[in-house]
């Protein structure tokens, strides 16, 4: 399996991680069986049990960490992108994947429940350029009405579980609790295959573009 980007993966080690059975991990594993050629797009802080979970499918991931180079600096103020031109510029110097790429996968996590509605968007059309027919998009979210003010750390393993791992000693923030209606409003060409909640602390979204 190839590796393209800068970013390190790092270790899953966490006192308080927390192991869920995922009905969207079960049919990624029978998606891309392997061995095959994939391309996946991580947007999220990369993960050694994730990239494990995609090593017998000959993938080659992108591996990035929007929150750390797009969503956290914005967030304390570090640049300030508001006009679409802007965060469509921005989005793109903290995305490192070439466009010649084809993905067959992009892993979201919880991030959109981290980014305003135009930063979304921004993100998405930018992906969306490339993605073919039948990629899919998987997406997490809280479900309380109040998330930690940090991701969480969120990961696949090869029981085909989600490991959800919360922020140490970050502060609560109001949940948005966007709506799977209102995720297909900001990202064109996306639409819903299945939603699923696990336990009472996160809910799943796989997303299919045509």
């Amino acid at each position: 399996m190839a590796l393209a980007a800068g970013n390190e993966v790092l270790d899953e080690e966490h006192p308080k991680a927390l192991e869920f059975n995922s009905p969207s991990v079960g049919i990624l594993s029978q998606r891309f069986p392997g061995p095959g050629k994939c391309q996946v797009l991580d947007l999220g802080a990369a993960a050694s049990s994730t990239v494990a979970f995609f090593s017998d499918s000959a993938c080659k991931f992108y591996l990035e960490d929007l929150y750390r180079f797009f969503i956290a600096p914005r967030k304390d103020g570090n640049f300030d992108a508001d006009g679409d031109d802007e965060l469509a510029s921005a989005i793109a110097d903290a995305l490192s994947y070439e466009d010649r790429a084809r993905f067959d996968l992009v892993l979201g996590w919880d991030l959109f429940s981290y980014m305003e509605r135009g930063a979304i968007e921004s993100l998405m059309a930018r992906v969306a350029r490339s993605c073919r027919a039948g990629t899919l998009l998987f997406l997490t979210a809280p479900t309380g009405t109040m998330m930690s003010s940090i991701p969480a750390r969120i990961s696949m393993t090869r029981r085909g579980r989600l490991r959800y791992r919360s922020a140490i000693d970050s502060r609560n923030i109001p949940n948005p609790r966007l709506s799977p209606t209102a995720m297909e409003s900001m990202m064109p060409g996306f639409r819903l295959l299945h939603s699923f909640l696990l336990g009472d602390e996160i809910q799943e979204f796989l997303f299919s573009y045509s």
